[in-house]
């Protein structure tokens, strides 16, 4: 394991070199190495610690009130898991991370994170628009389960890949892992995906997808 990756994390970038040793001696922290499959904290566990996934990837699901499990993202290092939930009043993880891809994470005391703040204001500032970009992504992710049909949550992700401008776009995942994503099964996805093509709304090529009726998908999810 390579603690330096730890300054490829957003959390901890633009520390200077020369201060980076004792920017680590400064937290009561542990390096822990993960398996797939194991489970780095779990959804309602008490956040005490601050972790940072410096090797592999993690995958982010929430289980809902049916049973159900809904993959809410994949974590690749160098980035923290769920750092806002440090210093929340309700400090519940609200997902479970499970590693997907053989993972080392760094897990630093909560104290030791808040007296660093102290020392390094670029970490306090790095902290606070880490977090800021988080509400933004989890807002849009809100929005997305907002839509309750799979037609409408497929239609949304379209759009949000595509600029204004924009006709072209690439998924970026399998059609099982965007099943996935949905918390659908891939048959219930490729149904709705051929659907859409076949109302003339958009093109598809394997992961390509081409927009023909960018007004017709948006008066779709009205």
């Amino acid at each position: 394991m390579d603690i330096a990756q730890l300054f490829e994390s957003p959390l901890c970038m633009g520390i200077p070199e020369r201060e980076r040793e004792q920017f680590i001696e400064g937290f009561d922290y542990s390096v822990k190495s993960y398996m797939k499959g194991d489970v780095v904290f779990r959804q309602g566990d008490v956040c005490r610690f601050l972790y940072i996934l410096l090797e592999g990837e993690v995958e982010a699901e929430m289980t809902d009130d049916s049973g159900a499990m809904l993959r809410i993202e994949t974590i690749r290092a160098s980035r923290a898991l769920a750092p806002a939930f440090l210093f929340a009043e309700d400090n519940h993880f609200p997902v479970t991370a499970t590693v997907s891809e053989k993972a080392d994470v760094f897990i630093a005391t909560k104290e030791s994170v808040f007296r660093q703040m102290g020392r390094y204001e670029s970490f306090l500032r790095n902290f606070l628009s880490v977090n800021a970009n988080r509400t933004t992504f989890l807002t849009g992710r809100l929005q997305f389960l907002s839509f309750k049909t799979i037609r409408g949550k497929l239609i949304h992700y379209i759009l949000e890949l595509a600029s204004p401008d924009k006709k072209k776009v690439l998924l970026g995942k399998s059609q099982q892992e965007l099943a996935e994503f949905f918390g659908v099964t891939r048959p219930a996805l490729a149904k709705v995906l051929y659907e859409l093509a076949d109302e003339g709304m958009i093109s598809v090529n394997r992961q390509e997808i081409i927009i023909l009726d960018r007004e017709k998908m948006r008066r779709a999810l009205n």
